[in-house]
């Protein structure tokens, strides 16, 4: 009895946690938006909804939301440059892209400029909504006080807080995924970590169906990072993973 009590309790307060979370959705399709907002809020979640790409960014602020459920296809914007403005605007925004668009051209494009995660449609209701959820578990490991402002391995210095990396105190570029797979590293200098584990950690529950993306962001971040620095940080273990140490 007393661990039923426990149970319901532990439920009730995820509950009321997960109702003050808000989700703009994005989009003009009426038929969607109807099933959407009708199971997002029977989830517990708060939802805003616009059918047009240029009101985001404004809701957003004032509304204070916490995810956007995004369609490409929208009645002022086709998606892609939009996004963009929208991560450039809100850094730690998750960005789920909710898409009929299939193509792997476009959805390397989203991952790249500004996607979190991307859903084609049609999808099952349980599977965004575990998305979504995972989303929500990314921003709660990430306490701002319980990491360092910046990590320094050998010549290279990465300021987590302003997303900024440098090699011999000169500035580098790099893409929103490649920072984010750069962050795991720095985060766990010496690891062995998984290819599930960084794929998990980058691109949520993209995991599975985007596994050769590690390999090629491994491979940018290689040229960004290693070259410039003249030494080696990325180790690859066969069939295991990658572990980043500095060697020279």
């Amino acid at each position: 009895m007393e661990e039923r009590s426990l149970s319901l309790l532990c439920r009730c307060k995820r509950q009321r946690e997960q109702s003050v979370r808000k989700i703009l959705l994005v989009e003009d399709h009426e038929t969607t938006v109807r099933d959407l907002k009708r199971n997002l809020e029977s989830n517990g979640y708060t939802v805003h909804v616009t059918h047009f790409a240029q009101e985001a960014p404004d809701m957003v602020e004032r509304l204070q939301i916490d995810l956007v459920l995004l369609d490409l296809i929208l009645p002022d914007s086709t998606g892609l440059g939009f996004g963009r403005k929208l991560r450039l605007r809100f850094p730690d925004l998750p960005i789920i892209v909710v898409s009929k668009i299939t193509d792997s051209d476009e959805k390397v494009k989203a991952f790249q400029l500004y996607a979190d995660d991307y859903v084609a449609k049609p999808y099952h209701m349980d599977e965004l909504l575990e998305r979504i959820r995972v989303q929500f578990d990314h921003i709660e490991q990430r306490h701002p006080g319980s990491i360092p402002r910046k990590i320094a391995v050998g010549p290279l210095e990465v300021n987590l807080k302003q997303r900024q990396v440098r090699v011999h105190a000169q500035p580098i570029e790099l893409a929103r995924k490649e920072f984010e797979l750069l962050e795991l590293f720095v985060l766990h200098l010496g690891a062995l970590l998984t290819y599930d584990y960084l794929l998990t950690g980058v691109w949520g529950d993209e995991a599975e169906s985007e596994r050769r993306y590690i390999h090629v962001y491994v491979n940018r971040l290689r040229k960004k990072i290693e070259i410039p620095a003249g030494c080696r940080f990325i180790h690859n273990e066969p069939n295991i993973g990658y572990r980043f140490q500095l060697s020279e």
